[in-house]
């Protein structure tokens, strides 16, 4: 079977598959520049263990990871080394690892927005006493939270490990075309495509490809639509709590507000042509050729998480930047709010 057959069944022309793994490879390599200047300057600085640090160092390390791999993949597909779904090739072994670590950027922006609200709440419960340095110095608000941190990437590794299973069936000659390379991970085929015929049990596997990151990204996006509507609930009874409800208190509420906006807005972003194309493939007419431009906006948008996540995250957090510079941020006395603490 040719190129010209599969592009007819709905499939992208090599052509097209090259654009995207073009736009692939720059975003990408945004994402492990911003993602790296998270890491480094934590590192120099020996604050990895604050916590206006830690949450970040994390998810930067996943950042780095996922996009480091996913580089080394989209170079592997522009090189022309081939690589098809059940081949067991490099490639599958790099997209396994480098779903893992996506997938664990996702659970690390969800712990996270955990770590906020647990701040906020045990604020609320401690009814403002002060706490002492050393509580100020521990790395989480509970130490339970070092589990959450563990999940987040232990079960995504498992995931992956797991999607190295399917195999090719004896009988059948995989297909040679750019279309279904396994290096430029591309899963939005329709359920019944040749790219995955030639693989026990091809279409379930296929199936469980994409399930395997969106029920992550889905569950994850209301989770975190949730808990920063829970924090911004605690924070407002902590305002309460105070008696009057001043103007600085006001606006205090307002900034984590746009927070929340802020932060939810740039996990949209990135995700939601990757979002929308995973629900799309699941209608029995879908054609891939039809979504060019969507296929452009996930190249552009989804692989730029790491950068984003580096800015909105880390670098314009002015208590990030305190946190590099001072010997603990944590106690300093022109602290603007508390709730700057991971949020």
């Amino acid at each position: 079977m040719n190129s010209t057959n599969y592009t007819s069944d709905g499939l992208l022309s090599d052509d097209k598959m090259n654009v995207i793994a073009t736009i692939n490879v720059i975003t990408s390599s945004l994402s492990a520049l911003g993602a790296g200047s998270i890491i480094l300057c934590s590192v120099f600085h020996r604050k990895i263990c604050f916590s206006e640090v830690y949450p970040i160092f994390q998810l930067s390390i996943a950042d780095l990871l996922a996009s480091l791999f996913f580089l080394s993949s989209t170079i592997m597909f522009l090189n022309n080394v081939q690589n098809y779904p059940g081949g067991c090739g490099p490639c599958d072994y790099i997209t396994a690892v480098m779903t893992s670590f996506y997938i664990s950027t996702l659970f690390l922006t969800l712990s996270y927005a955990l770590e906020a609200f647990l701040r906020v709440r045990k604020r609320l419960h401690n009814g403002f006493i002060s706490s002492s340095r050393e509580q100020q110095r521990t790395v989480v608000s509970y130490s339970f939270m070092h589990l959450i941190y563990a999940v987040a990437w232990l079960v995504p590794l498992a995931g992956g490990i797991v999607l190295l299973t399917p195999t090719t069936s004896s009988g059948n000659t995989q297909p040679k075309d750019a279309e279904c390379s396994t290096c430029l991970p591309v899963f939005h085929y329709t359920q019944d495509n040749p790219c995955w015929s030639h693989v026990v049990n091809g279409t379930s596997w296929h199936l469980a490809y994409k399930l395997v990151f969106l029920i992550p990204l889905i569950a994850v996006f209301f989770s975190n639509i949730f808990l920063y509507l829970c924090i911004a609930r605690a924070f407002k009874q902590v305002s309460m709590r105070r008696g009057l409800y001043t103007f600085h208190q006001r606006q205090e509420e307002s900034t984590v507000r746009r927070k929340a906006v802020l932060y939810q807005s740039a996990f949209l972003c990135c995700w939601l042509p990757t979002l929308i194309l995973g629900i799309i493939s699941f209608q029995s007419d879908f054609a891939m050729r039809r979504y060019f431009w969507l296929y452009v906006l996930q190249a552009l948008l989804g692989p730029l998480q790491g950068f984003l996540n580096c800015i909105i995250y880390g670098w314009k957090r002015e208590q990030f930047r305190r946190a590099l510079s001072e010997n603990s941020s944590l106690t300093s006395t022109n602290m603007p709010s508390y709730l700057s603490l991971t949020l």
